[in-house]
């Protein structure tokens, strides 16, 4: 395959205007509480039947402020301190909005868990296509997150949804200005860029998919940049897939999918280069159509690094139908471990999976990481995971309710948070970002894993 002509760093495919235009918030607690290092950070008293927690911002309780007569201030100074009521009164009054609308779902005892309004999900959803392949990413700034997810319309159009506790909602689904093969996978990832040097870094949301004719395309958004998508830089190098029915998963600067043989490939943004280099053999070889995970191994991912290759850990179905996972460190291919895990999945299932920093004895955050992996078996339909959460290796299957009436088939699509070297972004003990989504009842369901319990989020409001 030919090498990318361009020379082309992520985030810089397009131009680097940044637009650092400061955003007004109201100084107050989040609805969104971040959760401790156990994940247990929830305030349960609070918590409102579609999963979300709120809290009332600090000094806004409905009460009005004393009126002050018989002082004048300059005209300048009162335009400020309009607008800047104004603009407090739209987030109090979002919040209460989102209040009374919660509120009255948790009143209904008729509509399906987290339905708006006790409404049951549309069946005639037209903004997603049935079976759609899902992927998703998140991140965080304090105890503030921002999730997107990305779906294939019934049109064949690439779709992102996003929540950002700020709004406190959904955004309907969004054109991405991209166009995959109908019934294309899709890899997912995120990563950190500085678009201008004395401007601090900003989340770059990544999309690969497989176009016509069968090339490996990307699409990317920056936060503060326009709602559709911006042509990736992976576009350039023109890789054509000859896999017709090949899976895909990402995680930056990663992309992984399968050849024709069964051999697992990686596309690797290398930041030495910087470009994306042409789909390698990674070392494995799954059984055909195997659904993939690709996840960090390690707290701090050697994305960003111009000295090392990234770390991962890939979980694929073996050829004698078990799950595996391959391990190698920030060295590329050197293996570093590598084992089943305890359950044995059929030709057809689907799979996701998320990681987070794991706790060491003493309560501290450790160098190990914590790993779910979920997967819906395709005779049943049933929706299981096992994980792996300390060193005696990996635990279930189990389920849950929260997984009840997803469709058969769905895929499924979990959020990791990013991690890097450069800039340094460790992962965190932390479970806000552990998110997965899947269709039930053809609308993409919301579920939330909160570190030892998992609630249902109900379903984004796709048309």
């Amino acid at each position: 395959m030919d090498r990318p002509a361009g020379s082309v760093q992520p985030g810089l495919e397009v131009s680097t205007h940044y637009d650092n235009t400061p955003i007004a918030i109201a100084n107050g607690a989040s609805h969104w509480q971040s959760p401790s290092q156990n994940g247990s950070g929830y305030s349960e008293h609070k918590t409102l039947d579609n999963g979300y927690s709120s809290q009332a911002p600090e000094g806004h309780v409905g009460g009005q402020e004393d009126q002050r007569t018989g002082r004048r201030f300059p005209w300048c100074i009162a335009i400020t301190v309009a607008l800047v009521v104004l603009i407090l009164g739209g987030v109090v009054g979002g919040v209460a909005a989102w209040r009374v609308t919660a509120n009255r779902s948790a009143q209904s005892q008729t509509g399906g868990p987290g339905s708006v309004n006790g409404d049951a999900p549309s069946t005639s959803a037209t903004k997603i296509m049935q079976n759609s392949a899902v992927s998703a990413v998140g991140w965080r700034y304090g105890s503030d997150i921002t999730l997107q997810v990305f779906f294939q319309g019934a049109d064949g159009s690439l779709r992102r949804s996003q929540y950002m506790t700020i709004y406190q909602a959904w955004t309907p689904p969004m054109e991405a200005g991209a166009a995959p093969k109908v019934g294309s996978p899709f890899g997912a990832g995120q990563l950190w860029t500085k678009p201008d040097e004395p401007l601090p870094v900003i989340p770059q949301s990544e999309v690969f998919y497989i176009g016509s004719p069968d090339k490996i395309l990307g699409v990317n958004w920056r936060e503060g940049f326009s709602r559709g998508g911006l042509t990736d830089s992976v576009n350039e190098a023109g890789y054509t897939i000859s896999n017709t029915g090949t899976q895909m998963a990402s995680y930056w600067p990663s992309t992984i999918v399968q050849a024709s043989n069964g051999d697992i490939m990686e596309v690797f943004f290398d930041y030495k280069s910087p470009r994306f280099q042409e789909p390698k053999i990674v070392g494995v070889t799954a059984s055909p159509g195997s659904a993939l995970v690709i996840l960090p191994r390690e707290v701090i991912h050697s994305a960003g690094d111009l000295a090392s290759a990234s770390s991962a850990r890939i979980i694929y179905r073996s050829t004698d139908g078990h799950l595996q996972n391959y391990d190698r460190s920030s060295g590329g291919q050197q293996l570093t471990s590598t084992g089943q895990l305890p359950v044995t999945v059929d030709s057809n299932f689907t799979m996701a999976g998320f990681a987070v920093a794991r706790l060491d004895s003493s309560g501290q955050k450790s160098e190990a990481l914590n790993t779910w992996i979920l997967y819906q078996d395709s005779k049943t339909g049933k929706i299981s995971y096992v994980y792996e959460d300390d060193t005696t290796g990996w635990k279930g299957p189990e389920s849950d309710s929260v997984f009840d009436g997803a469709d058969n088939p769905t895929h499924i699509a979990c959020v990791t948070a990013a991690s890097a070297k450069i800039p340094e972004v460790p992962l965190e003990a932390s479970h806000d970002l552990s998110h997965c989504f899947f269709q039930a009842s053809r609308q993409l369901k919301h579920v939330h894993f909160d570190g030892s319990k998992w609630a249902d989020m109900g379903f984004l409001p796709i048309p």
